[in-house]
């Protein structure tokens, strides 16, 4: 046993189909999960009937297939499941029958070139214990040391096919994924790989942030906040500054941020845990670094997307990202914080008023609940600042005679946080 462990460590773990079937399965909740016919794709012999998925088949469908990272692998049955004759069954739910019931050793190998994940361990199988390669079994104690699957993997869909004499058998599992809830405050990890890049998942040739920046010349980009409300609103919090590169008119050094993506507006956010996926939903909400999108970098603030969906996984305080480039992969990790959000972007919109907007002469800013206003910025929407204000009120009056027509971002800098709005001159 120790031998096979040995191989599969060291042939298997290279692979993304590795990675892709590392986890716990079960039979997915369709007909075509357990189906028997002359030839693969043809069940024309039998398909689980619909009916019996929740009802004599219950136990079932919730057995669990478990591939361990480490090349173990175990049948866990749950405490009961189907029984067929030649398990001394009646076909209905009951107590396993060793050694079908995953008491055995077992080991797996995914073979990406054959496309085969072959389970060792007598007594461990998937879909259905009865299937081996060439028959079907007619006691338990005929049970075999290995099995050998055609698989074909799908995102979180795992599709297997066995010969046995005559026909195939057929059966479909789905990946059983983890919690995926980021609700709260987080932070870029001050690691190497919080910010990576490479061409595919897990590989980051390409570039790491050299650890000497995360506390030096990326410090504002490491104390920036990607919050993730309960209520499903999410928004970045700058605080004021951070990293800005070559296509957002930086020096690749700390700056005023750059709108779309200086959290001026607030995104909404959707989990996705059976996909592993968290969408951002807002022009200039993003995660990690704000160029990155679905199939490529951004070149210019104004091609913002209005929608980017992240591969992601949370593991307790820890959450990790992949999003493809096209060409590669970028990878970010992020930290819980627990930093008091009075020492955020606390002050919303709502609490401003700027009127008349649009004008053509001078505006009016108001901020209610007795917050007073600091500085005011009136800014191009590339985020180039036109001209800067310091006010120590909570009203101001703020001329347009240097503007010309078109739409501004009023950034309003308070005690509680910076609220931006946009304003048009007529």
């Amino acid at each position: 046993m120790k031998k096979i462990t040995t191989l599969l460590m060291t042939g298997a773990l290279m692979g993304v189909g590795f990675s892709q079937i590392a986890g716990t399965w079960t039979l997915a909740p369709v007909e075509t999960a357990l189906a028997v016919g002359p030839a693969k794709g043809d069940y024309g012999w039998w398909k689980v009937p619909a009916a019996e998925i929740t009802g004599a088949r219950t136990c079932q469908f919730d057995d669990e297939f478990v591939f361990n990272a480490n090349g173990t692998f175990q049948n866990k049955m749950q405490g009961s499941t189907f029984l067929e004759g030649w398990q001394g069954g009646s076909f209905a739910c009951g107590t396993p029958v060793a050694p079908f019931d995953g008491s055995a050793s077992a080991t797996w190998k995914y073979n990406a070139t054959n496309n085969t994940i072959t389970i060792y361990g007598k007594g461990a199988f998937l879909g259905l214990p009865k299937a081996y390669n060439g028959g079907e079994l007619s006691s338990v104690n005929d049970a075999k040391d290995s099995i050998v699957y055609d698989v074909t993997l799908n995102g979180n869909s795992m599709l297997l096919d066995i010969a046995i004499s005559g026909g195939y058998w057929h059966f479909e599992l789905k990946k059983q994924m983890p919690a995926l809830d980021p609700t709260g405050l987080w932070k870029l990890r001050p690691v190497g790989t919080s910010l990576a890049v490479g061409p595919a998942k897990g590989d980051y040739a390409w570039w790491t942030v050299p650890t000497a920046e995360i506390s030096g010349v990326r410090a504002c980009q490491y104390d920036d906040i990607f919050k993730f409300n309960s209520d499903g609103s999410f928004n970045n919090i700058m605080q004021g500054s951070t990293f800005l590169e070559g296509w957002q008119g930086g020096s690749f050094a700390c700056g005023t941020p750059v709108a779309p993506h200086d959290g001026s507006t607030a995104g909404k956010w959707v989990a996705d845990k059976d996909k592993g996926t968290i969408t951002l939903i807002g022009k200039g909400s993003f995660l990690g670094l704000a160029k990155v999108y679905n199939g490529g970098e951004l070149s210019a603030p104004a091609n913002a997307k209005d929608t980017i969906v992240y591969e992601a996984s949370i593991n307790a305080d820890t959450m990790l990202v992949d999003i493809s480039i096209g060409s590669g992969y970028w990878h970010f990790e992020f930290e819980k914080t627990t930093e008091p959000a009075n020492k955020l972007n606390a002050v919303n919109a709502s609490n401003m008023e700027i009127y008349p907007n649009p004008s053509s002469a001078d505006f009016q800013i108001n901020m209610k609940n007795g917050i007073k206003i600091s500085s005011v910025k009136i800014m191009a929407l590339t985020g180039q600042v036109i001209e800067q204000l310091n006010i120590h009120a909570t009203k101001a009056t703020i001329s347009t005679n240097n503007l010309t027509t078109g739409t501004y971002l009023v950034s309003v800098e308070t005690e509680q946080g910076t609220v931006v709005e946009r304003f048009v001159k007529k």
